[in-house]
């Protein structure tokens, strides 16, 4: 495990920087089974040790931000398995076909997060798709922040 399991530095501003300085000062994993009481929505799908749930702080543009999290805390990309990779696809197929996702895009950030940009070590798969413009029929730009 890292030092630190949130960095306050990157978390963004408002409301979700103020719950992370909160679990900063517990000093305890806020994805970690025990410790997962301040994320706002519902688990909506589990499958083999991980589950499924809509981000509580979307990022702005975000028409769907859901984020897989595991449920043994792992921060390295080197310690997930394939059944760990398994389990991130079938989720993720089950969120496009559930919600009718178009496009968008699957992300996860690795290691220390002074180098990723997250705000939560816990390595956690994201899937992030834009919400778009009405009249041109493009995509609004989403901005997911790699580095601190």
């Amino acid at each position: 495990m890292t030092k630190e399991v949130v960095n306050i530095r990157n978390a963004r501003k408002g409301q979700y920087r103020k719950v992370i300085e909160q679990i900063h000062l517990t000093d305890k994993c806020p994805f970690c089974r025990e410790n997962f009481k301040y994320h706002k929505k519902p688990i909506l799908k589990r499958y083999h040790g991980w589950f499924l749930t809509k981000n509580s702080w979307p990022y702005k543009n975000a028409l769907h931000h859901l984020i897989i999290i595991g449920e043994k805390h792992k921060e390295n990309f080197s310690e997930l398995t394939q059944k760990d990779f398994e389990a991130a696809a079938y989720l993720t197929r089950w969120a496009i076909k559930h919600f009718q996702i178009k496009g968008g895009a699957f992300a996860v950030r690795f290691g220390d997060t002074n180098f990723t940009g997250a705000s939560v070590a816990h390595i956690h798969f994201q899937i992030i798709s834009p919400k778009q413009n009405k009249k041109t029929k493009h995509s609004k730009t989403v901005t997911f922040p790699i580095g601190g």
